[in-house]
C-alpha cells in the first residue's frame, strides 16, 4: 500500500526535521557536556560566549569547536591591543614596560596557535588541533608570572582568564565531536 500524497509529505517533513536536529549542536548542553569532560570550565561563561556568536544557531558540535577556537583568537588579539595601548600610555612605570612588552609578544603566540588550532579542528585533525589551543594556557600563565615575579598587579587578569577559558571550552567540545 503506497502512502498518501499528504502522509507523504508529513513523513518526508519530520525526517527533515529529525535530520536537521542532529546536525545542530545546543549550545547549553554541549557547555555542560563540556563542563562534565573538564570541570576548569565556567557554564555560564561558555554558554555566555557561545550563544552570543552568530554562527552558534546552526552549529554542530564541530562548529561550536571552531567557534571557541575563533572567539581565543579574537580574545587574544585584543588583549594585544590593550598590551599596546599600556604600553604607549604616559605614566606607565619603566618596570611594568618591558613586562607588557613581553606579554604582548606572548598573546601575539597566542593568537596564532588558537588559529592553527582552528585550523586543524576544520580539517578535522582533531588531536592537532586540540594541542594548539592547548598552548594558550601556559602562554597566559608565562604573562601572569611575569607580573607576579615583578611583584606588579597584572593589569589584564580577565583577558587571562578568558584565553584559558577558550582554551579548555575549545579542548573540551573538541572530545565531544563524534
Amino acid at each position: 500500500m503506497r502512502p498518501s500524497s499528504p502522509a507523504l509529505v508529513v513523513i518526508v517533513a519530520t525526517a527533515i526535521l529529525a535530520l536537521s536536529g542532529a546536525a545542530h549542536a545546543d549550545v547549553q548542553g554541549t557547555c555542560k557536556a563540556a563542563a562534565g569532560i573538564d570541570s576548569r570550565i565556567s557554564y555560564k561563561f561558555c554558554v555566555s560566549k557561545l550563544s552570543n556568536h552568530h554562527l552558534s544557531p546552526d552549529a554542530d558540535t564541530r562548529g561550536l569547536a571552531l567557534i571557541a577556537a575563533s572567539l581565543g583568537i579574537s580574545n587574544a588579539e585584543d588583549t594585544v591591543f590593550e598590551f599596546k595601548g599600556l604600553v604607549a600610555k604616559p605614566g606607565t612605570g619603566t618596570k611594568a614596560k618591558p613586562l607588557l612588552a613581553r606579554c604582548q609578544e606572548l598573546y601575539n603566540e597566542m593568537s596564532f596557535a588558537f588559529a592553527e588550532g582552528y585550523d586543524r579542528i576544520n580539517a578535522r585533525s582533531y588531536a592537532a588541533g586540540k594541542e594548539k589551543v592547548g598552548e594558550a594556557i601556559p602562554l597566559a600563565h608565562q604573562c601572569d608570572d611575569a607580573f607576579a615575579k615583578a611583584a606588579i598587579p597584572s593589569p589584564l587578569v580577565q583577558c587571562s582568564w578568558c584565553s584559558v577559558q577558550m582554551s579548555i571550552i575549545c579542548t573540551a567540545i573538541t572530545n565531544l565531536i563524534k
